[in-house]
């Protein structure tokens, strides 16, 4: 439905309409329309968090597993393209941007385990690259396709 009408047309009234349901089922399991936004922010990362983990665990820590982390979220972001545009226009729901921030510190944590021994402020360089990576994502939803250079930059920060 986002995908079709964009993320205006996410009413509790649209919502309930799509799913076939009556409108107070809605109320069962949303307070409004802000906690559904919240819910699938966190669904979404949970989902790609699980496979990024998956997808990273066998690597021993370190600047190859860091690498790995980075390209592994760009393409789960790729992969749900339309989730990932949709989040991206709730960020301006402050309900969604506390889950963004709390996403962005989880991410920073995990990937500076791997700086560390490689970056002088590991915790501060794992910000950086949140960051940065969220910058390459938004560049490849916009562009509709993977930058590989783009990419290859990004992976080129993270000391050796």
């Amino acid at each position: 439905m986002v995908d079709r009408d964009g993320l205006a047309a996410l009413s509790i009234d649209a919502v309930t309409s799509e799913a076939g349901l009556a409108k107070g089922t809605f109320y069962i399991h949303f307070a409004d329309r802000s906690a559904l936004l919240v819910e699938l922010h966190r669904r979404f990362h949970d989902d790609l968090f699980e496979t990024i983990d998956r997808e990273t665990s066998p690597l021993e820590p370190g600047p190859e597993r860091a690498r790995a982390r980075m390209a592994a979220f760009l393409d789960g972001c790729r992969r749900q393209a339309g989730v990932r545009a949709m989040l991206l226009q709730a960020r301006s729901e402050p309900s969604v941007l506390s889950e963004v921030d709390r996403r962005n510190e989880e991410a920073a944590r995990l990937l500076a385990a791997d700086l560390r021994g490689v970056a002088e402020y590991p915790a501060e360089t794992a910000h950086l690259l949140v960051a940065a990576t969220a910058e390459v994502a938004l560049r490849e939803l916009r562009a509709g396709r993977t930058l590989p250079r783009l990419r290859a930059s990004l992976i080129a920060i993270i000391p050796a």
